[in-house]
Protein backbone atom coordinates (compact mmCIF):
# COMPACT_ATOMS: atom_id res chain seq x y z
CA UNK A 1 0.00 0.00 0.00
CA UNK A 2 1.89 2.80 -1.61
CA UNK A 3 1.69 6.26 -0.09
CA UNK A 4 2.03 8.05 -3.17
CA UNK A 5 -0.21 5.62 -4.88
CA UNK A 6 -3.06 6.01 -2.32
CA UNK A 7 -2.56 9.59 -0.91
CA UNK A 8 -1.75 9.85 2.75
CA UNK A 9 -5.36 10.04 4.20
CA UNK A 10 -6.00 6.43 2.45
CA UNK A 11 -2.94 5.20 3.31
CA UNK A 12 -3.57 6.04 6.87
CA UNK A 13 -7.23 5.06 6.66
CA UNK A 14 -6.39 1.32 4.72
CA UNK A 15 -3.84 0.81 7.35
CA UNK A 16 -6.21 0.65 10.35
CA UNK A 17 -8.83 -1.59 7.59
CA UNK A 18 -5.87 -4.07 7.66
CA UNK A 19 -4.83 -3.70 11.33
CA UNK A 20 -8.57 -4.37 11.86
CA UNK A 21 -8.76 -7.20 9.02
CA UNK A 22 -5.24 -9.04 10.65
CA UNK A 23 -7.35 -8.72 14.85
CA UNK A 24 -9.98 -10.30 13.37
CA UNK A 25 -8.09 -13.50 11.31
CA UNK A 26 -6.49 -13.96 14.83
CA UNK A 27 -9.02 -14.16 16.74
CA UNK A 28 -10.64 -16.78 13.78
CA UNK A 29 -7.80 -18.91 14.28
CA UNK A 30 -6.88 -18.55 17.92
CA UNK A 31 -7.79 -22.25 18.62
CA UNK A 32 -4.97 -22.87 16.40
CA UNK A 33 -2.59 -20.47 17.92
CA UNK A 34 -3.47 -21.81 21.52
CA UNK A 35 -2.85 -25.80 20.19
CA UNK A 36 -0.25 -25.41 18.48
CA UNK A 37 1.95 -23.54 21.53
CA UNK A 38 0.98 -26.27 23.90
CA UNK A 39 2.82 -28.76 22.03
CA UNK A 40 5.58 -26.90 19.86
CA UNK A 41 8.33 -28.52 21.96
CA UNK A 42 6.30 -32.04 22.45
CA UNK A 43 5.86 -33.92 18.85
CA UNK A 44 5.08 -30.88 16.52
CA UNK A 45 5.75 -31.51 12.57
CA UNK A 46 9.22 -29.33 11.54
CA UNK A 47 6.71 -27.45 8.96
CA UNK A 48 4.35 -26.82 11.83
CA UNK A 49 7.44 -25.49 14.06
CA UNK A 50 8.75 -23.49 11.38
CA UNK A 51 4.46 -22.33 10.43
CA UNK A 52 4.49 -21.17 14.31
CA UNK A 53 7.63 -18.97 14.15
CA UNK A 54 6.89 -17.61 11.07
CA UNK A 55 3.04 -16.63 12.78
CA UNK A 56 4.97 -14.99 15.19
CA UNK A 57 7.43 -12.90 13.88
CA UNK A 58 4.51 -11.80 11.17
CA UNK A 59 2.54 -10.89 14.82
CA UNK A 60 5.42 -8.62 15.43
CA UNK A 61 5.85 -7.36 12.32
CA UNK A 62 2.19 -6.19 12.08
CA UNK A 63 1.92 -5.14 15.66
CA UNK A 64 4.42 -3.16 15.23
CA UNK A 65 3.75 -1.49 11.83
CA UNK A 66 -0.10 -0.60 13.31
CA UNK A 67 1.17 1.23 16.22
CA UNK A 68 4.37 2.86 14.38
CA UNK A 69 1.59 3.98 11.70
CA UNK A 70 -0.55 5.24 14.00
CA UNK A 71 1.95 7.03 15.74
CA UNK A 72 3.80 8.55 12.81
CA UNK A 73 0.14 9.45 11.60
CA UNK A 74 -0.80 13.06 10.13
CA UNK A 75 -4.16 12.72 9.50
CA UNK A 76 -6.01 10.37 11.68
CA UNK A 77 -6.26 13.20 13.98
CA UNK A 78 -4.07 12.11 17.05
CA UNK A 79 -1.75 14.94 17.12
CA UNK A 80 1.28 12.96 18.82
CA UNK A 81 3.86 15.13 19.10
CA UNK A 82 7.51 13.36 18.81
CA UNK A 83 11.05 14.85 18.20
CA UNK A 84 12.06 14.73 14.85
CA UNK A 85 14.68 12.26 15.04
CA UNK A 86 12.80 10.19 16.42
CA UNK A 87 9.73 10.98 13.98
CA UNK A 88 12.19 10.11 11.05
CA UNK A 89 13.67 6.98 12.71
CA UNK A 90 10.35 5.58 12.97
CA UNK A 91 8.99 6.25 9.73
CA UNK A 92 12.21 4.31 8.28
CA UNK A 93 11.48 1.25 10.41
CA UNK A 94 8.05 1.51 9.35
CA UNK A 95 8.89 1.34 6.13
CA UNK A 96 11.28 -1.48 6.23
CA UNK A 97 8.71 -3.15 8.27
CA UNK A 98 6.46 -2.94 5.98
CA UNK A 99 7.94 -4.07 3.12
CA UNK A 100 8.91 -7.05 5.13
CA UNK A 101 5.92 -7.93 6.09
CA UNK A 102 4.68 -8.22 2.17
CA UNK A 103 7.77 -11.03 2.29
CA UNK A 104 6.50 -12.84 5.62
CA UNK A 105 2.40 -12.86 4.13
CA UNK A 106 3.67 -14.20 0.91
CA UNK A 107 5.38 -17.08 2.75
CA UNK A 108 2.48 -17.42 5.09
CA UNK A 109 -0.25 -17.86 1.89
CA UNK A 110 2.60 -20.14 0.27
CA UNK A 111 2.45 -22.39 3.30
CA UNK A 112 -1.46 -22.39 3.59
CA UNK A 113 -2.22 -22.70 -0.14
CA UNK A 114 -3.73 -26.29 -0.07
CA UNK A 115 -5.97 -25.26 2.65
CA UNK A 116 -6.61 -21.88 0.68
CA UNK A 117 -7.69 -23.62 -1.89
CA UNK A 118 -9.48 -26.22 -0.01
CA UNK A 119 -11.64 -23.79 1.72
CA UNK A 120 -11.84 -20.88 -0.24
CA UNK A 121 -15.33 -21.87 -2.37
CA UNK A 122 -16.67 -23.40 1.29
CA UNK A 123 -16.11 -19.45 2.97
CA UNK A 124 -16.82 -17.45 0.11
CA UNK A 125 -19.67 -19.41 -1.75
CA UNK A 126 -20.85 -21.79 1.08
CA UNK A 127 -23.90 -19.71 1.66
CA UNK A 128 -25.70 -20.61 -2.33
CA UNK A 129 -27.84 -23.36 -2.85
CA UNK A 130 -25.73 -26.75 -3.94
CA UNK A 131 -26.12 -27.65 -7.50
CA UNK A 132 -27.42 -31.13 -8.13
CA UNK A 133 -24.61 -33.22 -9.56
CA UNK A 134 -26.53 -35.83 -11.22
CA UNK A 135 -25.08 -37.02 -14.61
CA UNK A 136 -27.06 -35.49 -17.51
CA UNK A 137 -29.55 -37.89 -19.18
CA UNK A 138 -29.00 -38.31 -23.02
CA UNK A 139 -32.31 -38.71 -25.31
CA UNK A 140 -31.53 -40.57 -28.47
CA UNK A 141 -34.17 -40.93 -30.70
CA UNK A 142 -34.90 -44.19 -32.68
CA UNK A 143 -34.37 -42.28 -35.78
CA UNK A 144 -30.96 -41.25 -34.93
CA UNK A 145 -30.27 -45.20 -34.03
CA UNK A 146 -30.98 -46.01 -37.49
CA UNK A 147 -29.04 -44.17 -38.89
Amino acid sequence: MEEHFTGLALHELLGLFFAAAFIIHIVLHWSWIVQITRTFFKKLLHESRFNYVLNVVLFADMAFITVSGILISRTLGLNITLDQDFMRALQSLHIVGAELVLLIVALHVAMHWKWIQANALKYLFGWLPKRSRKPATVIVSRQSELR
